[in-house]
């Protein structure tokens, strides 16, 4: 009788430990399924402001590392390749972040008579606090042209509360939907003559 009450005890006491590890296993995928939308979501609103010319900033991509490697996007595929030459290892990486910029300006010389005749140099320098322009033209046919830019980057990172839907029209409804947390990113070319072009930022998520 008293094996008997063990082995029942026993046996009680498996299945309260199979039960437990059963809805710890449930537990996790349930967070990790969580976790895998929100990165999704938060995704999707990024490549939308990507998509919006209208909009000053941006919202930062969230990858997972197994993302990064096998990701399709030409430029997060060039970003990991040159991480990878750099032989940053894919427990190191935290974060990528990528500008492209294209800085323009026209100036113009005039002088009173032709420059190009025998005898005449014209070797002048103009230029502001963001770029610098000398040129030296000499008869017959030589015209030397030195441009230089300067250029500084700031770069302002924000968290911003967003609903994971689209937000409803009225505010009430807004008040009672699921919302995330999303980084926000404004980039800002001090140079007025840079324009920004491209720009993209990934938090590897581990």
């Amino acid at each position: 009788m008293t094996n008997l009450k063990f082995w029942i005890i026993g046996i009680i006491v498996a299945a309260f430990i199979g039960l437990g590890a059963a809805t710890k296993i449930q537990y996790d995928r349930l967070q990790e399924l969580k976790t895998e939308l929100a990165v999704a979501t938060n995704n999707n609103k990024a490549y939308e402001a990507e998509r919006d010319s209208l909009k000053d900033n941006t919202i930062q991509f969230q990858f997972t590392v197994a993302q990064l490697n096998y990701s399709k996007d030409s430029l997060v595929s060039r970003l990991n390749d040159l991480r990878k030459q750099l032989k940053i290892k894919d427990k190191e990486i935290n974060e990528l972040q990528y500008f492209a910029s294209t800085t323009t300006k026209r100036d113009s010389i005039i002088v009173r008579d032709t420059i190009f005749q025998k005898g005449v140099v014209l070797d002048t320098l103009i230029g502001d606090d963001w770029s610098e322009l000398a040129i030296r033209a000499e008869y017959p046919n030589l015209l030397d042209v030195d441009y230089s830019f300067k250029n500084s980057t700031v770069v302002f990172t924000h968290n911003s509360r967003v609903t994971v839907d689209p937000p409803k029209k009225c505010w009430l409804g807004r008040l009672f939907q699921k919302k995330q947390t999303i980084v926000e990113i404004d980039v800002v070319q001090e140079n007025p003559y840079c324009i920004n072009q491209e720009q993209k930022f990934i938090e590897i998520v581990k």
